[in-house]
């Protein structure tokens, strides 16, 4: 259906709509870049400034130009949403990476670039050499572009809050991959979203901040890592202020508080605000909630069970420190991980793997910081399948109507069966091609598959294959792993076809 309507040769007030709406993101990140100027100067980090400040320039600047050069008054369409969320979604990344670059914390400009993407797009796949000795405020940076690229949503606030119509905005959000539920009033909804996120860093930073001081942190530190992990873990991006991730503190409290995080941020937005609301018994109600918790406790379960016949971890303490912390930071797509990398490749067995890779790829819920296919799409993939067993089995004269509850009851409809599939088939077939490209770079299969589903399904769990060190097509087959799998694959064919009708009959 979107192919007839959205599919039609681009003209130039087309590129003039998108390139108009891009000036807001440019805006936005400009903003972004110039926060960590205030954690530069509270740890006495001068040197670090002018990075900051250039970044944040360039972007005003460039938002500038796009605003008074492409200023248009014409109202956006579905396929100028789509086109324009493909391309911040690699613009805004491009512009972050600048301090990134220019404070020698990466080893290349393609690794900066990497970096950014990962942080933007909430995957915690990180190329950095030594995160350890890294500074504090590139490392909050790392850790900001993921809450305000995915805890957040820099596309949807730039548009809601600097954008001038609803509808704009609610294109937006569908650009993004995002629905509209909560309110009427799309701005109202923006606001929300951000006081949730908001709440929710609040809440994280405590917990994460109490436990840190329980395992002996000092305060501060504690806070400072609080603060980060919190951003990261509603995110459910899984950046992380040590090399080691979460293993780095070896302790049970740091772990259940990014459970409790990891939980919440894979939650859709719209049960946040009907659980808020007073509506507590939607989250037994809801269908992706019901899936959710069953697939993550099956895998759970699979997994534990796996490593303790394989006698790597003999007590139920470090069963579920290691299994079931593992299933749930892939199944959230957060990447928090309690596992070294190495152990995952060299000790783990291929049954905890693949049932990790399914994990990641499957993801958390829609409308919700996760990754991955999403939780949602499996329910109803699963329910028009036991609704076409039911037809086999009854008398032709049977009439089966299907639906499901999510915060509303919905008809399991044509529509919303073939849209599901349509996209968990684009996440099967780039999976396929990432697995391939990674196997041809010479790594085992099992890997490979584990790798690719960490950069398709926004997780950055790693096996240790992402590296400084690997290949530069690589990064690049990764980096376009992490953006797709943002864009849930729809808008980056759309974008795709545009380019391609482009060449083909050119810009009118």
């Amino acid at each position: 259906m979107w192919g007839a309507m959205v599919l039609t040769p681009l003209t130039k007030e087309d590129l003039r709509i998108v390139g108009f709406n891009l000036s807001r993101i440019s805006y936005v990140t400009g903003f972004v870049l110039f926060l960590p100027i205030i954690v530069a100067i509270f740890f006495n980090e001068f040197d670090n400034i002018p990075y900051f400040l250039i970044g944040s320039a360039i972007s005003f600047i460039l938002g500038s130009i796009l605003y008074h050069f492409l200023y248009t008054q014409a109202e956006m369409e579905l396929k100028h949403a789509l086109v324009m969320a493909a391309v911040a979604w690699l613009f805004a990344p491009l512009l972050a990476s600048i301090p990134i670059w220019l404070s020698g914390s990466m080893a290349s400009p393609l690794d900066a670039c990497f970096e950014s993407i990962s942080g933007f797009t909430g995957t915690g796949l990180t190329l950095a050499p030594d995160i350890d000795h890294m500074s504090r405020s590139i490392n909050f940076l790392r850790h900001f572009l993921q809450f305000m690229g995915d805890g957040i949503g820099i596309i949807v606030i730039s548009l809601s809050i600097l954008g001038r119509t609803e509808m704009s905005s609610v294109l937006a959000f569908k650009g993004e991959a995002k629905e509209v539920g909560i309110r009427p009033s799309i701005v109202r909804t923006s606001r929300i979203i951000i006081g949730i996120g908001v709440m929710f860093l609040a809440i994280g930073t405590a917990l994460f901040t109490v436990a840190g001081i329980q395992e002996g942190l000092d305060p501060g530190q504690a806070f400072f890592d609080g603060l980060n992990h919190a951003m990261t873990g509603y995110a459910t991006g899984g950046f992380t202020v040590h090399s080691q991730s979460l293993l780095y503190y070896h302790s049970l409290w740091v772990e259940v508080a990014a459970i409790v995080i990891m939980i919440i941020g894979a939650l859709n937005f719209n049960l946040h605000y009907a659980v808020l609301g007073g509506k507590r018994s939607e989250i037994l109600r809801n269908l992706e909630v019901r899936v959710l918790l069953f697939v993550m406790v099956a895998f759970g379960f699979l997994v534990s069970s796996n490593l303790f016949s394989s006698g790597l971890y003999p007590t139920a303490e470090s069963l579920f420190r290691k299994g079931f912390f593992q299933v749930i930071s892939a199944q959230t797509t957060t990447g928090f991980q309690t596992v070294p990398p190495v152990h995952l490749m060299l000790v783990w067995p291929v049954f905890s793997i693949l049932i990790l890779s399914l994990a990641m790829l499957l993801g958390g819920s829609a409308n919700s910081t996760s990754g991955g296919i999403k939780m949602l799409r499996v329910g109803v993939l699963f329910k028009s399948l036991v609704n076409e067993i039911k037809r086999s089995l009854l008398p032709r004269s049977a009439v089966v109507v299907g639906s499901f509850h999510h915060v509303e009851e919905t008809p399991l409809s044509d529509k919303i069966i073939r849209g599901s599939a349509v996209i968990a088939m684009g996440y099967l077939i780039l999976f396929t091609m990432g697995t391939m490209l990674t196997v041809l770079h010479g790594y085992g299969l099992e890997d490979s598959m584990f790798e690719t589903a960490s950069a398709l399904g926004n997780v950055g769990l790693t096996s240790g294959i992402t590296s400084p060190s690997m290949s530069p097509l690589l990064k690049v087959t990764y980096m376009f792993l992490m953006w797709a799998g943002k864009l849930e694959v729809i808008a980056v064919f759309v974008l795709i076809g545009f380019i391609l009708l482009a060449l083909r009959r050119g810009i009118k």
